[in-house]
């Protein structure tokens, strides 16, 4: 690689990451007044950026919020392909759920400031399905198949329990977080564990 070429590669590694700070000054910003409240000032001040500097990086805050859908998808995407073979259902069930609230976890600012606008604004739903939740849908989706080909899952339809399996995940990880509740007495490990039992109970084939 040319000195020309090292040079270009690190102002666009820089440029990456001045973008990601930005995007994570959003996401808390978004997460603690609420999208439709924001304002691009208060974001660059949690940034410490001059607010013209945000528009550098992004045209506008909707498209912070919708570049916000795109981090999500990749986090949750990288963490599934991470995911080694296994021949225990159980133990990959508990692995797949256990990576659903690691997500949770890792970019719980960004999933506070996404839900509320999944619920309100139609195009921007859209946008959350088709990137973050469709790719995990057919990925969970292809599983039930396969396991029910094998003879270990009852017959049903993938695509339905799928949705909702992750809607459960990503539903209850949140409410563990945001509601303090007798759960947060109970480890991760724990809660994992539940849920896995309630799932693949209920795929099981069912001794005649």
């Amino acid at each position: 690689m040319s000195t020309q070429d090292k040079k270009a590669s690190k102002r666009q590694r820089l440029k990456e990451a001045r973008a990601a700070h930005i995007l994570a000054a959003a996401a808390r910003v978004f997460a603690r007044n609420g999208y439709q409240k924001a304002t691009t000032r208060e974001i660059a001040a949690e940034a410490g950026v001059a607010e013209g500097t945000i528009y550098n990086y992004f045209k506008s805050k909707r498209e912070l919020l919708f570049t916000m859908s795109s981090r999500l998808a990749m986090d949750s995407l990288r963490e599934v392909e991470a995911l080694p073979p296994m021949e225990s259902e159980r133990e990959y069930v508990t692995a797949l759920v256990t990576s659903r609230f690691e997500v949770v976890l890792k970019n719980i600012d960004l999933v506070r400031a996404l839900m509320p606008e999944v619920i309100v604004d139609d195009d921007f739903r859209q946008e959350y399905m088709d990137k973050v939740l469709a790719p995990a849908i057919n990925y969970l989706a292809g599983y039930i198949r396969s396991r029910t080909k094998a003879g270990t899952f009852r017959t049903v339809e993938p695509e339905i329990i799928a949705r909702a399996m992750i809607g459960a995940v990503m539903s209850f990880g949140l409410l563990w977080l945001q509601q303090g509740s007798e759960l947060h007495k109970r480890s991760r490990q724990e809660l994992v564990s539940e849920l896995v039992g309630f799932f693949l109970d209920g795929l099981r084939v069912r001794p005649v």
